[in-house]
């Protein structure tokens, strides 16, 4: 049975169990389906590589705009519900634009600082708020005159709300934009250096992720008619990240997952104890946090994992073709000019006086021991790193200043180090190659506007892995590839930037002989089609092999420029190689 039918299996489940279980029941899932609202923006932002501890407190703030709306100001339910979505959202960016600049334990900490000041307001604003007694008349939603009163049809609302937000954010996880976040989780650098702002994409997403945590506390507040702030306290917060972690990252329906079985545990334990057992005090939480243990620990993943996904397979023919450069104006002329570039960390003087250039069709490598600042030049060409002194120019323009515009202007690289997304396959991860050259957004992924611009990405994605020769692998996990067919996989990437000018970072580091080979074959295909490159290789070997020109390298320092045959000849760079780190 194909995916999509069990998802309207499950859909139509949802929506008629309200009509046939009994009443406790139906309100039980009626909280389910709210709690999975919030936990879907927790999936997205646990997908960007973003923990949040106070998407309570965004659910509370949403309810007690459109609470406060109604009661004190006499707002239309219709009126103040958008209304405290959009106040969650600018509460959101604001915050975001502070909290999501933070690393490692920060960020967590952060938000659980805002949570627990957001809960606070709720608490203490009482002429507004009503403080810790609450608010209660709150009127109930009407349509046509109707008021939506009745359990088993708010419940069917709420779950229809529930699963368009999960299917749209899954939309949004296989996009553009998807791919994009899967990259900045995994490696923000390679992220950047294909054209992903990525403070302006984590901005977003954490936007997003409290627009749906506000849409369930509007829902939840009018359904109630009551609220006061101990729904949106801390242990809230941490409930809903709970449900995140425990139904998996790895797809959004992990939050109908994960809601289904925190609340089933949670109700289930307090029946037994105080109904079935008689036992008082709360020995539900004892029982909540070892399932939870145990269930961590056998699927660290959640019980929705990644490797029990299907397969998606991208559509591969059809839509416009993806705009390309003109390469013609270049022919014959110097494209790259890196004019006396020092680079300092602290006392440190990683180059010094760096000089060369790159012309039109050519190869040229950048040789020299481990240390003498390949990479970093690397870096200083693709933005990644901001020269001390000195001037890079591209095409007789300065380089652009915002490394993310960099890969627009012409500039592709691959890395020292292989930075795939190892959950995706090799075609998606190749297609994130393409992200400067489009322009489809987060409304577009989430509301299915991007078919064209999609089919045009993975027809050029599967052009690329043509080219390159890993046809055979397009739907493969790039992580389960041998560490030689990644390094292809990262020049077909580079390739789908359209580059005027190719880096390769040490292609060939760790490849094996045959492997290496076949590296050779495609460097000199490259060659042949008129690409130009920047090569840093250890391989000299390789390098004599392939490139018209040599750059050499020594402590920061051009010690050597010239034909191969020259360079190989020269006493500075016998010295350098001889009595240099190796």
């Amino acid at each position: 049975m194909s995916r999509h039918i069990w998802a309207l299996l499950v859909g139509a489940l949802l929506l008629v169990a309200p009509w046939v279980l009994p009443p406790f029941y139906v309100g039980l899932l009626t909280f389910t389906g709210l709690s999975a609202m919030v936990v879907a923006g927790l999936v997205l932002l646990l997908q960007a590589g973003q923990v949040s501890l106070g998407h309570g407190a965004f659910m509370g703030l949403g309810a007690y705009v459109s609470a406060v709306l109604c009661l004190r100001y006499d707002v239309s339910p219709w009126l103040a519900m958008p209304a405290g979505v959009l106040l969650t959202a600018l509460a959101a960016a604001v915050i975001g634009r502070v909290t999501l600049r933070l690393r490692g334990h920060y960020l967590p900490l952060a938000t659980l600082a805002w949570g627990i000041g957001l809960f606070g307001v709720f608490l203490a604003w009482g002429e507004l708020t009503g403080g810790a007694s609450g608010l209660d008349k709150i009127p109930a939603i009407s349509l046509f005159g109707f008021e939506l009163r009745d359990e088993r049809l708010y419940a069917c609302i709420v779950w229809a709300v529930a699963l368009s937000i999960v299917v749209a954010f899954r939309r949004l996880q296989v996009s553009r934009i998807g791919r994009a976040v899967a990259a900045v989780r995994t490696h923000e650098t390679m992220a950047t250096s294909f054209g992903i702002d990525v403070a302006a994409l984590k901005s977003r997403v954490f936007i997003l992720s409290a627009i749906v945590a506000a849409i369930a506390g509007v829902l939840y507040v009018h359904h109630i008619r009551f609220i006061s702030p101990t729904p949106f306290n801390l242990g809230a917060s941490f409930k809903f990240l709970i449900m995140a972690v425990l139904g998996g990252p790895a797809h959004s329906a992990g939050a109908i997952v994960g809601a289904f079985v925190i609340q089933g545990i949670e109700w289930g334990a307090q029946d037994l104890f105080a109904n079935r057992l008689g036992v008082s005090g709360n020995y539900e939480i004892i029982v909540f946090g070892a399932i939870l243990v145990l269930v961590l620990v056998r699927w660290p993943g959640g019980l929705w994992p990644a490797h029990l996904l299907p397969t998606v397979l991208p559509p591969t023919t059809g839509g416009t073709p993806l705009p390309q450069r003109g390469h013609d104006a270049d022919a014959g002329g110097v494209l790259l000019e890196v004019e006396d570039v020092a680079v300092s960390f602290g006392g440190l003087q990683a180059l010094r006086g760096v000089s060369f250039t790159l012309g039109a069709g050519e190869m040229v490598g950048l040789i020299g021991p481990n240390g003498a600042g390949k990479t970093t030049v690397f870096n200083v060409i693709t933005g990644l790193q901001r020269p001390t002194a000195g001037a890079v120019r591209f095409r007789g323009r300065p380089l652009a200043r915002h490394t993310d515009r960099i890969v627009g202007d012409g500039l592709a690289r691959t890395f020292q180090h292989v930075q795939l997304v190892p959950t995706l396959s090799v075609l998606e991860n190749v297609a994130i190659g393409a992200h400067a050259r489009t322009r489809c957004g987060i409304a577009s992924g989430l509301f299915g506007g991007n078919g064209a611009e999609e089919r045009a990405i993975f027809t050029a994605a599967h052009e690329a892995i043509q080219r390159v020769g890993l046809a055979d692998v397009a739907y493969a996990a790039a992580g389960s590839l041998p560490l030689g067919r990644q390094r292809i996989v990262e020049i077909a990437r580079a390739l789908l930037a359209d580059p005027v000018v190719l880096l390769l970072d040490e292609p060939a580091a760790g490849l094996r002989f045959s492997e290496k080979l076949e590296l050779v074959k495609l460097l000199r295909r490259l060659r042949r089609e008129g690409m130009t490159i920047l090569l840093v290789e250890h391989d000299m070997e390789l390098v004599m092999s392939v490139v018209d020109r040599l750059v050499v390298f020594n402590r920061g320092e051009v010690i050597a420029r010239g034909t191969p045959a020259d360079v190989q000849r020269d006493p500075l760079v016998i010295d350098a190689y001889l009595g240099g780190v190796a």
